[in-house]
C-alpha cells in the first residue's frame, strides 16, 4: 500500500507599519494533485495578533478566526484578500509557481509573491513579509499547539461588578422620581464622603408620569426647557468600589432612588443648617395642590350660599317697583 503524500503547510506574516496593516495567510497545499486543501487570511490593525510563523497551520488558522469573531479584522481589506487568495489558490497555475519555489527553498521569491498579494489589496506599500514552510502529514493539519481559549481567558477584562441592591426600602405610599446629582467639580464633595442626613442639590429627570407631574407642580421648568436645580436630603447611602447606591427626600412625600456608577464625582452640597424641606415643605405637593383646589372651590360656594338673601331681597323690591309703576 502506497504511503500517503506529504502536504506543504505555509504561513505568512505581512508587516505593514506604514499604514498600520498586519495580515495573516495560511494555507495546506497538496503537490502531488497541485491543489489547495485549505487556506484562509486576514487582516487587522494590531501586529499582536500575529503568531510566529513557526506555529502550525491550525494555530494560524484559529487566531485568523479568532480575529474575525472578535470584529477585529479590517472588513475592507480582509475582504479583498479572501476574494484574491480564493482565486490564486484555486489557480493551478499559481500553486505550481508557489510549488517549484518551496521545492527549490526560493524564499525570496516567495516574499515577492505575496508582497503583491498586499499591495493588490492593502496599497502600494512594501511590507515586512515573513515566511514558513515545510513538509506535513495530512494527519498533522489539524495539529495545535496555541490553545486560543486560554488566550481569549487572559486578553478578556476583569468583570464589571454588577450594582447590589442596598436593601433599604422607600415606603410604598411615597412618590418616588428620576433625577441626577447636581455636580460641582470645585467646591463639592466627593459622592463618597457623603451620608445619611447630608442635604445636597439635584435636578429631577423629566420622562415618566410621576417625575414629570411633580416638575410641573413644583414650577421648575425655565422657560429655556432647563430644570430648575432643588436641595434634598440623603436619607440612605450605599457605597462599593466602583458605584453607590443613594436614596433621596424632597419633601415628606416625594423619594427618589439613583445608582451612581461614577462614585469619585463631586456633588454639590447645601448648608447643611438649612436643609432640604426648608425650601421644599413650603411648595404644596400634587396631592395638596389638588386638596387645595377643592377647598377654593368649596369656599366659592359657601360666599354664594350667604348672598343668596340679598339678592332675593333684590328681585322683590323690583318686582315691587314695576307692580307700582303699572297701577299709576
Amino acid at each position: 500500500m502506497p504511503e500517503t503524500p506529504n502536504y506543504y503547510s505555509v504561513k505568512v506574516n505581512l508587516r505593514d507599519e506604514a499604514n498600520m496593516v498586519y495580515t495573516m495567510i495560511a494555507a495546506v497545499i497538496d503537490p502531488v494533485e497541485t491543489k489547495s486543501v485549505k487556506f484562509e487570511g486576514v487582516s487587522c490593525t494590531s501586529p499582536l495578533s500575529l503568531l510566529p510563523v513557526r506555529s502550525t497551520f491550525q494555530d494560524f488558522y484559529n487566531r485568523m478566526q479568532r480575529v474575525i469573531y472578535k470584529g477585529e479584522q479590517q472588513k475592507n481589506i480582509t475582504k479583498s484578500l479572501q476574494e484574491l487568495i480564493k482565486t490564486k489558490f484555486g489557480s493551478e497555475s499559481f500553486l505550481e509557481e508557489i510549488l517549484h519555489y518551496m521545492d527549490h527553498n526560493l524564499t525570496d521569491r516567495l516574499d515577492f509573491v505575496f508582497s503583491e498579494i498586499h499591495k493588490r489589496t492593502s496599497g502600494n506599500t512594501e511590507p515586512k513579509v515573513e515566511i514558513h514552510f515545510e513538509l506535513i502529514d495530512p494527519s498533522e493539519v489539524s495539529k495545535t499547539t496555541v490553545d486560543e481559549e486560554e488566550v481569549a481567558k487572559k486578553e478578556a477584562p476583569p468583570p464589571t461588578p454588577v450594582p447590589q441592591a442596598s436593601g433599604f426600602l422607600i415606603p410604598a405610599d411615597k412618590q418616588i422620581v428620576q433625577f441626577k446629582f447636581q455636580l460641582s467639580p470645585v467646591n463639592g464633595v466627593p459622592l463618597v464622603e457623603l451620608k445619611a442626613g447630608d442635604n445636597v442639590y439635584i435636578r429631577l429627570v423629566p420622562g415618566d408620569g410621576i417625575t414629570d407631574s411633580i416638575i410641573n407642580t413644583l414650577e421648575l421648568k425655565e422657560e429655556s426647557g432647563a430644570i430648575k436645580q432643588i436641595p434634598a436630603k440623603i436619607v440612605n447611602i450605599s457605597n462599593n468600589k466602583n458605584f453607590s447606591e443613594v436614596v433621596i427626600k424632597i419633601n415628606e412625600q416625594i423619594y427618589g432612588k439613583i445608582i451612581e456608577e461614577e462614585n469619585s464625582v463631586k456633588i454639590k452640597t447645601t448648608d447643611a443648617q438649612q436643609g432640604a424641606a426648608n425650601i421644599i415643605g413650603s411648595v404644596a405637593s400634587p396631592t395638596a395642590a389638588v386638596t387645595k383646589a377643592k377647598q377654593n372651590q368649596k369656599l366659592s360656594a359657601d360666599e354664594s350660599f350667604h348672598l343668596m338673601p340679598y339678592i332675593i331681597m333684590l328681585i322683590v323690591l323690583a318686582i315691587g317697583m314695576m307692580t307700582i309703576f303699572v297701577i299709576l
